[in-house]
């Protein structure tokens, strides 16, 4: 039987072992889906193997570019350049310029610059969720949007 999988506006996708019910958050966005199903072959790390169908939800997929920086925190010492392809309320696409690991749960300082007519600066922290290449998919520690980020989500129709 075929598990089926959405893509979130994030590109990400949660896949889940039927057999150990282990979980595994996929960063999606190096991966350009011309199809809107397409069907894969998962292993877990406990030896199952299921098919599964991955379906992209249909409605407007909002690409932006916002221009950034980042720097990890903890014992990951990086920092360096990223650009913005995805947001919304809950979470961030992003592309950064490195190549270096960044794993899941790692903490990272974000600060971006908006595209709204005052240009406004915006810092944040973020927990990775998953990454992919140079992807990274991450959640925001707070999602109370009270500096120049919230009436940026809510006009341009980015909360969830």
């Amino acid at each position: 039987m075929e598990q089926k999988i959405l893509i979130d506006s994030l590109d990400t996708a949660l896949i889940t072992c039927p057999k150990c019910g282990n979980k595994k958050i996929l960063q999606l966005s190096e991966y350009k889906q011309v199809k809107s199903l397409t069907r894969i072959k998962c292993r877990c790390s406990c030896g199952h193997t299921q098919r599964a169908v991955i379906e992209k939800r249909s409605g407007p997929d909002q690409d932006i570019r916002l221009a950034g920086t980042f720097l990890a925190k903890g014992k990951t010492r990086c920092s360096g350049k990223m650009t913005i392809k995805k947001l919304n309320s809950n979470g961030i696409t992003l592309k950064t310029n490195t190549d270096r690991k960044l794993p899941p749960g790692l903490s990272l300082m974000l600060e971006f610059v908006l595209d709204d007519p005052k240009q406004s600066i915006v810092q944040k922290e973020v927990m990775v969720l998953a990454r992919s290449g140079r992807y990274l998919t991450a959640e925001f520690v707070s999602k109370n949007h009270q500096d120049n980020l919230g009436p940026y989500l809510f006009f341009n129709k980015l909360y969830m």
